[in-house]
């Protein structure tokens, strides 16, 4: 790289704003990136109304004498290593059925159905699913597989006879996609595309970002992926997880040895794990050394290892050039995280399979409202907290889809987790950096746009968060004395220069990605 292109580069990164993305990393209108300058009622209120009567048929829907109403549910393949996925089931409509309905007219209607779903749920196609991602679809023990020889039997025959509803399969693994593994986790076909593309190339990848924001269950899916692609006999130890929290680094170092030694030996593959997880990673440079020293197999016989951390990850010069794992930065300003609360909640009101809820205006309100909450807090996050202590989407995930219901669980939820982590966070951030700005106390807010009914009687319901004190005996933060460690600045931080090239070095050293693709997440410049 030239000292010109260098200098070009860097004055292109003054340039850029903070909110300024690359284009493929453009979120959603109702994104956390854009809340707090539009209301993302757009995304959700417009959307529903628009497409509610294709994917709904209200339960008062005339129908003629030989019409039924047959639900639509994407089905997800059953898990073979993480038997913790709750949903394989998704419901995404209804379709007629009659006796002139023949299997053309079926698919047309199926297809319907999924793309008015995803008008609904993905409003802005930020998944990049069409009809496309459709393999095929089964009607009582009948399979369709689209774009093929229709059966024999007519559809009205197949529902006659019992059939409740009409189960989607969506292209996988076998038709070398994953829009299945994008449907299931809401993160955006290209980035899966990414993160698939740097472990099958490189081995090592650690997903860095806040609590919160999927890393944990992302991993896990990853590692169904590989263990699948790898067409390896499932047993108890194709995977291992190491939880770094409660397990320690010399335990790993053991571990890891111990299995460079086993496959120097040419062990049997079914006594090697494909994929080492390790959770809870609490210093990425580190591990890349214990790693590095302790696997000494040869590369392409080494398992995959992914790792999850809560921590930013430190630059220094030995990590940026040499580190081994390739790393994914997740960001609550940037998809998926920005986008996936708006996706999910969309997805929970289609679930509740209610039209009416559908058109309940109070609740559309009250769901819009949520993302805007969470963007608020996480602005406070970052005006008085450390950069590590931020609240990700997962914090809201329980939201309920009924007005009464919310209420209730949205002031417990706040009187009783949101106000103690914001209050750990404060004095955490005050310690460390002081004042950084004025106190603004968030209840502030939240109660002044309270979005349900006759709200402004349960303003009172909600505490205040008053200012942190950093006096010993603070009766606002009781019993959180933890000390800080502070890290002093390293020789990089205070050279600017050698800090950029470093992380120049350190972006086209990370981020390798497929044809055609621009990874949003570099790391932070």
């Amino acid at each position: 790289m030239t000292v010109e292109n260098l200098k070009a580069e860097n004055d292109q990164l003054k340039t850029v704003g903070p909110s300024s993305r690359p284009p493929s990393s453009t979120s959603q209108s109702s994104g956390l990136g854009s809340l707090g300058i539009s209301s993302p009622r757009q995304s959700v209120s417009s959307f529903v109304s628009v497409h509610l009567t294709d994917v709904f048929q209200s339960p008062t829907t005339t129908l003629q004498k030989d019409e039924s109403l047959v639900r639509v549910l994407v089905r997800i393949p059953n898990q073979h290593l993480f038997k913790d996925v709750k949903q394989l089931e998704f419901f995404i409509g209804t379709v007629k059925i009659s006796g002139r309905t023949d299997w053309f007219a079926l698919d047309s209607a199926v297809i319907q159905a999924f793309k008015e779903y995803l008008a609904v749920v993905d409003p802005s196609s930020s998944l990049a699913l069409s009809q496309d991602s459709i393999y095929s679809y089964s009607l009582s023990h009948l399979k369709r597989v689209l774009g093929a020889q229709p059966p024999e039997t007519p559809p009205v025959r197949l529902y006659s006879k019992g059939s409740s509803c009409i189960s989607v399969t969506l292209k996988g693994l076998k038709e070398k996609c994953v829009d299945v593994l994008v449907f299931e986790t809401l993160i955006p076909k290209p980035m899966m595309q990414h993160y698939i593309s740097l472990l099958l190339k490189h081995r090592r990848l650690i997903l860095s970002g806040p609590s919160g924001t999927g890393k944990t269950y992302l991993t896990s899916r990853l590692a169904e992926y590989l263990v699948e692609r790898s067409a390896r006999e499932v047993t108890p130890a194709i995977t291992t997880t190491f939880n770094m929290h409660r397990q320690s680094c010399k335990d790993l170092q053991l571990y890891l040895a111990n299995l460079a030694n086993q496959i120097d030996r040419e062990s049997s593959t079914a006594e090697i794990p494909l994929v080492v997880i390790l959770d809870d990673v609490h210093d990425a440079t580190s591990l890349s050394e214990l790693v590095n020293g302790a696997l000494t197999c040869k590369y392409h016989k080494c398992p995959y290892i992914i790792g999850t951390t809560n921590q930013p990850v430190k630059m220094t010069p030995n990590h940026g050039l040499h580190l081994s794992f390739r790393m994914v930065m997740f960001s609550n300003n940037v998809e998926p995280a920005n986008g996936f609360l708006v996706r999910y909640l969309h997805r929970k009101l289609m679930e509740a399979e209610d039209p009416r809820s559908m058109k309940n205006e109070d609740l559309l309100r009250v769901l819009d409202w949520v993302p805007r909450l969470w963007y608020h807090l996480h602005t406070f996050l970052e005006k008085h907290c450390t950069s590590d202590f931020l609240i990700g989407p997962c914090f809201f995930l329980s939201c309920p889809v009924t007005v009464e219901e919310f209420r209730t669980w949205f002031i417990d939820l706040w009187n009783h987790s949101i106000i103690p982590y914001l209050q750990e966070g404060a004095k955490d951030g005050i310690k460390v950096h002081g004042q950084k700005s004025v106190w603004e106390d968030p209840v502030e807010w939240v109660r002044g746009s309270l979005p349900w009914p006759s709200a402004q009687q349960d303003q009172a319901k909600l505490f205040h968060l008053p200012p942190p004190s950093t006096g010993p005996g603070s009766p606002s933060q009781p019993g959180d004395d933890r000390p800080h460690k502070e890290t002093p600045p390293s020789s990089v931080e205070s050279d600017p220069l050698m800090a950029m090239l470093l992380k120049l070095q350190e972006a086209a050293n990370y981020i390798e990605s497929p044809e055609k693709e621009t990874d949003p997440r570099l790391p932070p410049l």
